[in-house]
Parts: C-alpha cells; structure tokens; sequence
C-alpha cells in the first residue's frame, strides 16, 4: 500500500511557491520531531467527500505534495460509519474509495494511542460509541508519536488540532480542488523553540544533570570572584578609584614657532 512517484515531471497545476513552501514545512516536521518517508496520512470523511466533489485524483496529487516520498494513507472506521449514513452520490463513492484505497484504523487501533486502553480492558468496544473527530484527536495526541498527518476540510477539528496539539502536520482541499499543505501551527513553532533552547542548555542533550550543576557552579565561582577583584580595586571603600588627570597628548598640542622663523619672516614681508 506504500504510493510512490513513478514520474519526475512537475504538475503544472502546482505553483512553483506552492511547491516549495511544501518542501520546508517537511523540512520543518522531519527535523523537530522526526516525521519522514513513508508518511502516514489520516483522510477524514469530509475530506474524502471534498476529493469526490472536485474530482481530484488523490493519490496522484498527494504524490506531488509530498515531493515524490512514498505515504500511506489511512482512515477511520467511524469515518467511513459516517459517511455511510449520509444520503448522496459522493458520500458513497467517498466511503467506496477509503474502503478501497485506504488502511482502516479500528477502535483497538486508536485506543493503542489513546490512555482510554486500561479503562476499555474487559469490555466490549461499541463502534457507535466513538466520534470520527475524537477519533483523530486520539491518533494525534500526546506529541504525535506515530507522526500522522491529518487531512480534514473540518474547520473545527483543524482549529483544535492546530491550537492544542504540536507537531502534527494538516493538508485542506481549497476551492476548485486546490490541495493545500498547511505551514507548522505556530503552537508546533514554540514547542520547537523550547526544545532547541533545551538542547543548547544541556549540551545538545549530551550533557547529564550533574555536568550542567558543575558548570552553573563555576560561573558562579567566576562572577563572585571578579566581585572580589572589583572591591579591591575600589580600596575598600565601595566606590571606584578616580582617574588622576593625565598631562595633554603631545600629538594634539601646536609646537610653538622659534623666534629666528619669526625674524625671518619678518624681513621676507618687508
């Protein structure tokens, strides 16, 4: 089920902008929280109607999106459930395509991620019971783990996502069929500044707690130490030792003119 990309021609429908702005936000995800090749990507059901809609093909454009690197594509079982119960022509063909084309991801999968597992030991797990949306929410929680990325034309799912969870990559479909890879969420760019602030406290992570006391100990030792020669060169006192006044600098002095120049000088004007 692994999708790769069989020709190196560029989609002309793709903006050179567009492009490259894909290829840094995966610059981005592969370097602060290690999502690369094979991708892993959650289509919701909405989506799936969206891509039916405007008639995309889908496998080919997300081949594009994501520069050629091979992905997965996935989707939930209460996705596909929900899909079912809506009337319409391109509700069933979106459900016909995740069944076809997409790895289902059953209740006893989303629990893995979620801490509900230890509660739902022992018991029978309704289908019913769940919510696609929660069912995404609990793929993606807690750090994105398994680095999924999530497509979703649900504005309320994408906002929830892109405000409370970090390090988890958003695709839209746009007016007319636009595929859209959204930029990191500026919550994904603070958690990526404070891990990178962490490493440069620790060391790049090499340096263990007892290397990091011994160092802030030393400075310490160091600033108290030029406390003490400040001091002493203040005599004591508390206040700084005042500059003597220096003779003028020489260079910056007119040398005085002789009296035999001046003479001369003299007889020259008469």
């Amino acid at each position: 089920l692994l999708r790769s990309k069989k020709h190196s021609h560029r989609d002309p429908n793709m903006r050179h902008g567009r492009a490259k702005a894909a290829r840094k936000t995966l610059k981005f995800y592969s370097i602060n929280c290690n999502i690369k090749a094979p991708y892993k990507l959650i289509l919701d059901g909405n989506f799936l109607a969206a891509s039916v809609r405007f008639k995309v093909p889908l496998v080919e454009r997300l081949t594009k999106l994501l520069q050629g690197n091979e992905f997965q594509i996935y989707t939930t079982r209460s996705a596909l459930e929900e899909l079912n119960t809506l009337p319409g022509e391109a509700f069933q063909k979106a459900r016909q395509f995740g069944l076809d084309e997409c790895i289902i991801l059953e209740k006893k999968d989303i629990l893995k991620c979620s801490r509900e597992e230890e509660d739902m030991k022992g018991s029978s797990i309704d289908q019913k019971a769940f919510d696609p949306k929660e069912d995404i929410v609990k793929l993606v929680q807690g750090g994105n783990d398994q680095g999924y990325f999530v497509a979703t034309q649900d504005e309320k799912l994408s906002d929830k996502i892109r405000e409370r969870l970090a390090y988890v990559p958003q695709m839209r479909m746009a007016r007319g069929g636009v595929l859209i890879f959204e930029s990191p969420s500026a919550n994904s760019r603070r958690h990526a500044m404070r891990e990178e602030r962490g490493k440069q406290n620790t060391g790049g992570g090499t340096m263990t707690k007892e290397e990091k006391h011994l160092i802030d100990k030393l400075r310490e030792e160091r600033i108290r130490l030029k406390r003490e020669q400040q001091q002493q060169a203040d005599n004591g006192t508390g206040e700084r030792k005042k500059r003597k006044a220096k003779g003028p600098n020489p260079l910056s002095c007119k040398k005085k003119k002789s009296s035999g120049n001046a003479k001369s000088n003299s007889t020259a004007r008469r």
